[in-house]
């Protein structure tokens, strides 16, 4: 089943590289990141995802959901970028523009890694005819908001 999983990403590298160097572009602060959760739930519904948005009163919070059954699989993903963080590709300190937002945090990757392991597991799951779902996490850089969405909306997902 594994190899199932691997081949899809294998398959899609090159997009999956695209969607995360886009949202490294757009570099948009929590609960601004329009682009890319449009990116990331654009390409969840291209592969079959219901998705529900402005999750928790966030504007960018969104939870892709496909099958049925037990067990339930959550993944959660982040695309927000940080303060002060603009940096162009390279491994030595340039900014893109002084002062703006950047991903020196990696959530680029985060976002678009974890709707890759959702579409995977998707992917599993419907070529093994097998009983499960994929729902996403609620996202939100800041610490208090992520606990309050576990607890009182993401908690109830499973």
């Amino acid at each position: 089943m594994k190899e199932t999983a691997f081949s899809w990403i294998d398959k899609n590298k090159d997009s999956l590289v695209e969607i995360s160097d886009k949202i490294w572009e757009f570099a948009e602060l929590g609960l601004k990141e329009l682009k890319s959760s449009k990116l990331l739930f654009e390409e969840l519904e291209k592969n079959g995802f219901f998705v529900k948005r402005g999750i928790a009163g966030l504007p960018t919070a969104f939870i892709a959901s496909w099958g049925q059954g037990k067990p339930v699989v959550g993944i959660m993903g982040e695309y927000d970028a940080l303060p002060g963080l603009s940096q162009k590709k390279v491994s030595w300190k340039e900014p893109l523009i002084e002062g703006a937002p950047g991903h020196g945090c990696g959530h680029n990757i985060h976002g678009a890694s974890g709707m890759a392991a959702a579409i995977a597991v998707k992917e599993v799951l419907a070529q093994y005819n097998l009983s499960g779902a994929y729902k996403s996490r609620c996202k939100n850089p800041l610490y208090y908001r992520k606990r309050w969405c576990a607890t009182k909306y993401c908690s109830r997902l499973c």
